[in-house]
């Protein structure tokens, strides 16, 4: 899945990592998108541990660990944290 923010998903995955990947990079991606919303636009290290979380390097609670204590610059590791939480709900 192309983005203008992260990394092409690495050739030769499972069919069910690749699944895995391509959520919480659309999850990634709404976060970005909400923080934009409320004026924020991601900095260059929330996209380093975005892609960090989309490579599974961070568990969803390090990533929404990140957003604490609150700041407007963290609001996409909120966001992203939150749409997992809602998907999941589902």
């Amino acid at each position: 899945m192309e983005s203008k923010y992260f990394k092409d998903l690495p050739p030769g995955l499972s069919e069910a990592e690749g699944a895995a990947r391509r959520k919480r990079q659309q999850h990634a991606e709404w976060g970005i998108a909400v923080a934009a919303m409320g004026g924020t636009t991601p900095s260059e290290a929330a996209l380093t541990e975005l892609q960090r979380y989309i490579d599974g390097e961070l568990s969803l609670e390090e990533l929404a660990r990140l957003g604490h204590p609150p700041r407007p610059e963290t609001r996409v590791f909120e966001a992203t944290a939150n749409r997992e939480r809602i998907t999941q709900m589902a």
